[in-house]
């Protein structure tokens, strides 16, 4: 048998798949996964809260260079902001609120009011109950029947 000599694009072929080759083994040798590893996003980690007996603690960021903490005490019903001054390594209270009655409120400082939202629903609820009485009854074939 005689084999055609090969072209210097068959060689060119031989010496890059050696050479990818090479480069697998080096990057396997430095304990570096090559692709074993899958791609998928980061989970976001969920913010620690610190607390019990009705008193809970949570990191916050307040603006893009200010870092603080809210202390929420569910027992007498307060809320607490405090904001952390790296420079005077100090803790410093920015707000406390007693929110007793703020739950008591219905509809403050928000739009649409929770009345409109109500409205909506039920004309909604209305309407499909109305344009589901204008449909045209449907018989399944077979279901005919034709002996009065």
């Amino acid at each position: 048998m005689n084999q055609p000599p090969r072209s210097p694009v068959v060689y060119a072929l031989y010496a890059n798949a050696a050479l990818l080759l090479a480069i697998l083994a080096v990057l396997l040798s430095h304990g570096r996964p090559v692709m074993t590893s899958t791609a998928s996003a980061q989970p976001v980690p969920e913010q620690p809260i610190a607390g019990g007996n009705g008193i809970f603690v949570m990191p916050c960021q307040l603006h893009p260079e200010v870092w603080g903490c809210y202390l929420l005490d569910t027992q007498r019903q307060s809320l607490c902001v405090y904001e952390y001054r790296a420079g005077e390594k100090a803790l410093i209270l920015s707000a406390a609120r007693n929110f007793r009655y703020d739950l008591d409120l219905k509809n403050y400082n928000t739009f649409p009011a929770w009345y409109d939202i109500q409205k909506a629903v039920d004309d909604a609820a209305k309407n499909q109950r109305i344009n589901e009485s204008q449909l045209p009854s449907v018989v399944p074939p077979g279901a005919h029947n034709e002996n009065p």
